[in-house]
């Protein structure tokens, strides 16, 4: 087990917590766009409940680290900075890289929709003229809900499916994914 995993402060948050969160990640993507003038790559977790820090969603995330940085390197997509925090409101990562956009857009993509692990991760890709680059732009579907397939959005926000539904699916999800590793 790493030290990340170890380390996982496995705290009760309330919502306030996950909103401060949220605008202090919108304020360092900002940051980001500006200091580096390039497209950025921010990656949070699908990870439903008032438990955002474990030591499955840090190996989650790993596994992120490890996809996108092996896409980034097979695409030869010069990585400015990369950094990884491990916060109680869940692990994000972020990339400045130097490379169009819309082609890091198609390729995370192809990521979320196509790794075994990749329905948890929320990878969001920012030009640094135009912002957040949405699905749509690059002409992908939405993406759609892990229990009941309808889009993911409507789902998280009628609040359809109970935290236990989810966690159970989290848990099936991750537990097939890392007990088929060597």
């Amino acid at each position: 087990m790493s030290r990340e995993t170890a380390e996982a402060s496995c705290m009760r948050l309330a919502l306030e917590d996950v909103l401060k969160a949220r605008e202090a990640r919108a304020r360092l993507q900002q940051q980001w766009l500006g200091q580096y003038g390039q497209t950025m790559v921010s990656v949070t977790l699908v990870w439903p409940g008032e438990i955002k820090d474990t030591p499955l969603a840090r190996r989650v995330m790993a596994e992120a680290n490890e996809a996108i940085n092996q896409s980034l390197l097979k695409h030869r997509w010069p990585v400015t900075r990369h950094e990884t925090d491990f916060l109680c409101t869940g692990p994000e990562a972020r990339w400045s890289i130097s490379s169009p956009a819309w082609m890091i857009k198609h390729v995370m993509a192809h990521l979320e929709d196509n790794h075994p692990l990749g329905r948890l991760w929320d990878i969001d890709v920012f030009c640094p003229t135009s912002g957040l680059l949405k699905r749509s732009a690059i002409h992908q579907p939405m993406r759609r809900c892990f229990i009941c397939h309808e889009p993911a959005h409507v789902c998280s926000r009628m609040r359809r499916h109970s935290q236990n539904e989810l966690a159970q699916v989290i848990e099936d999800l991750t537990y097939d994914y890392f007990s088929g590793q060597h």
